[in-house]
């Protein structure tokens, strides 16, 4: 994983020092892919379509379709109106903390800002082992978690799994569900 990252890295560099180099992103493009999720792709997409923004639509198209089946399928459509333009947005929705050259918008949901959908997928595996073992201290940091950084999405596919397998949510974790929502609410 550390030659992954530092060659992903060591291209991040370099397309800040020639932004406009296809051929460098589509090799960042490339590392991003050897990361598990999908933020890293997103990022490096984002970055690719900022500075490239000049780059024929055949290019663009070609790029895009690359890395399609690593996408969710919200930042594919959010990607394909830019495939025809001569513009991309310095500050979007579409950039994650991996880009370098295009920053991340604000304007996303608060969850996404302390933790991204790759995170939250990783701590729902280590919540529900731990809830399996009966590990306490595990599950109460995985709650934590939740809690601070209002992180439903893990909440909600960990509370699937425990539906599913136990009929009903353990005490504490219903305390939590209550106070997600509440959260929810309010904001």
């Amino acid at each position: 994983m550390t030659t992954a990252r530092q060659s992903f890295r060591a291209f991040g560099r370099k397309v800040i020092c020639d932004p406009e180099n296809v051929s460098l992103h589509s090799a960042r493009l490339a590392s991003a892919l050897t990361f598990a999720g999908t933020e890293p792709v997103q990022g490096a997409l984002a970055d690719f379509f900022f500075a490239c923004q000049r780059a024929d639509a055949s290019i663009k198209q070609e790029v895009l379709a690359s890395v399609r089946n690593r996408l969710r399928p919200v930042a594919q459509r959010w990607f394909e109106p830019y495939v025809g333009t001569s513009s991309f947005p310095s500050c979007c929705t579409m950039a994650t903390r991996w880009s370098v050259l295009v920053c991340t918008s604000l304007d996303v949901p608060r969850r996404i800002l302390r933790c991204s959908a790759d995170d939250s997928r990783r701590l729902v595996a280590g919540a529900v082992d731990a809830w399996r073992k009966g590990e306490e201290s595990a599950q109460e940091a995985f709650l934590e978690h939740c809690c601070v950084c209002r992180d439903t999405l893990a909440f909600m596919l960990a509370r699937r799994i425990i539906i599913k397998e136990r009929g009903e949510l353990p005490p504490r974790w219903r305390a939590v569900c209550l106070s997600l929502q509440q959260a929810v609410l309010t904001s």
